[in-house]
C-alpha cells in the first residue's frame, strides 16, 4: 500500500467515519491509482513512438547517405572536406572557373558521379541541368584541380615518421612500399605522338603503395612495346638513382617484382637457381604484392570510368587517372571510410600483358651493380637472422 493511500486511509479511521465512507476512500483511492496507471502507460508510448521516429530518422538518414556514397563514391561528411579544401584552393582565382552559372559543389557532384561510371555526360547533364559540351568543360577543370592537389595527398612518408619501415605484411626490414603497374584500358585507341602514327588501347598506370594500400607515387604513360616496366620514363627512376640527393635512407627502399631493375633503394628477386634463403626472401617480397593489388582493385573498382577511360590525349589521360589517385587517398585520410571488401572488384583490374625479367634486357645498372647486391646480400641476411 503506498504512502497517500495508508494517509487517507488512517485519516478516515482516525475521524471515526462510517464504514461506507471507508469503502468510498478505498474506491477513490484505487481509482487514482488507474489514473496514475493510465498516464504513465500513456508516457510510454508516447516515449516509445519517440523512439520510433527517432529510429525512422536515422534509418532514413542514413538510407540517404548510402545513397550519396552509391552516386558519388564517397560518404557526405568526406565529401564536404573535399569541397572546402578544393574551395581554399581556388580562392581567389573563382573567375577562372567554367560555367559560372554551376556553382563549385555542383561542380564536384557532376564530376564524381562521372568518374564513378555507368552514367554518360548526358545523362548527368540532365540531373544536373548542364549541356553535354559544358559538362566536358567542368569535368576537365574538376579532374585538373584534383590533379593538381595531388602532390598534397600522393607523397612519400617523412623520414623518421613512427612506424616507417615497419609492416605485418612480411618481416622484410625498411620497405616503405611495393611499386606496380596497371593498364588502363581506352575506350577508343590514342596517338600519343603526332609524329607517331601508332595509336595505343590503354594507358599504364605505375603506382607505389604502401602497407595500408596509399599511393606513395604514380606515374601515368603509353605502355611500352617492348614489353619492359615503364620506370625508366618515369621522374621516380630519376629521383632512385640520384646519389646526391636521394629518395629515401640507403636502408630505405621500395620492392618490386623481377620485372624492375635492381637498385639502392629498390629491392627485386632473385632469378635463376635458388637456394633456400633465397626463396624465402623472395616470398617476403611477393607478399608485399597484396596492397598494391588492393589499391588497384579498390581504384577501379571505385572510380570504374576507370575501367574504359574515354579519352582523347595521354595528358587528359594522365589528368583523370591523376584525380583519381587523388581522391583514393584523400578518402583513406578522412578517416571515415576506408577500402570495404564488398566493393572491390579484384576481376575488374585489366590484365598486364606479360612482362620479361628486367634483366634479360641488357640494360643493368653495371657501375652500381656491385654496390646494390651487397646491399640486397646483406639485406636477406639479417632477414633470416631475424624469421
Amino acid at each position: 500500500m503506498n504512502v497517500r493511500k495508508t494517509f487517507l486511509l488512517n485519516f478516515f479511521l482516525d475521524d471515526g467515519v462510517e464504514a461506507n465512507l471507508l469503502h468510498q476512500a478505498a474506491q477513490l483511492v484505487s481509482l487514482e491509482g488507474t489514473l496514475t496507471q493510465h498516464v504513465a502507460v500513456k508516457e510510454t508510448v508516447k516515449e516509445e513512438a519517440e523512439e520510433e521516429d527517432e529510429q525512422e530518422n536515422k534509418d532514413s538518414v542514413r538510407k540517404m547517405d548510402d545513397q550519396f556514397k552509391e552516386r558519388f563514391r564517397m560518404q557526405r561528411s568526406t565529401f564536404e572536406t573535399l569541397l572546402q579544401v578544393v574551395g581554399r584552393a581556388i580562392a581567389g582565382a573563382e573567375q577562372y572557373q567554367p560555367i559560372g552559372s554551376v556553382s563549385l559543389p555542383e561542380k564536384l557532384l557532376y564530376t564524381l558521379m562521372l568518374l564513378g561510371g555507368g552514367i554518360s555526360f548526358r545523362d548527368a547533364g540532365e540531373i544536373y541541368s548542364i549541356s553535354k559540351s559544358s559538362g566536358h568543360e567542368i569535368f576537365k577543370w574538376v579532374t585538373s584541380a584534383f590533379s593538381a592537389l595531388m602532390p598534397c595527398y600522393v607523397q612519400w612518408p617523412k623520414y623518421g615518421a613512427a612506424g616507417v619501415g615497419s609492416s605485418s605484411i612480411s618481416k622484410l626490414p625498411g620497405v616503405l612500399g611495393v611499386i606496380e603497374e596497371c593498364r588502363i584500358p581506352l575506350k577508343l585507341p590514342i596517338r600519343i605522338d603526332d609524329d607517331n602514327p601508332k595509336q595505343y588501347p590503354a594507358l599504364t598506370l605505375q603506382a607505389v603503395c604502401d602497407a595500408q594500400s596509399r599511393f606513395l607515387d604514380v606515374y601515368v604513360d603509353a605502355p611500352n612495346d617492348d614489353q619492359h616496366c615503364i620506370l625508366l620514363a618515369s621522374p621516380l627512376f630519376e629521383k632512385l638513382i640520384h646519389t646526391q640527393t636521394p629518395l629515401m635512407a640507403e636502408h630505405r627502399h621500395i620492392v618490386g617484382d623481377k620485372t624492375y631493375p635492381l637498385l639502392l633503394n629498390l629491392m627485386t628477386p632473385y632469378v635463376g637457381e635458388l637456394t633456400p634463403c633465397h626463396a624465402q626472401y623472395n616470398l617476403a617480397i611477393r607478399l608485399w604484392n597484396a596492397p598494391a593489388e588492393r589499391a588497384l582493385a579498390t581504384l577501379i573498382s571505385r572510380f570504374k570510368r576507370l575501367d574504359s577511360l574515354d579519352v582523347s590525349s595521354l595528358e587528359l589521360g594522365t589528368t583523370v587517372i591523376s584525380a583519381a589517385c587523388m581522391l583514393h587517398n584523400f578518402i583513406l585520410d578522412s578517416g571515415v571510410e576506408g577500402m570495404e571488401d564488398d566493393i572491390l572488384a579484384f576481376d575488374m583490374l585489366p590484365e598486364n600483358h606479360k612482362k620479361i625479367p628486367y634483366d634479360e634486357h641488357g640494360l643493368l645498372d653495371l657501375e652500381n651493380i656491385m654496390a646494390v647486391e651487397e646491399k640486397r646480400d646483406r639485406l636477406i641476411a639479417g632477414f633470416i637472422n631475424n624469421t
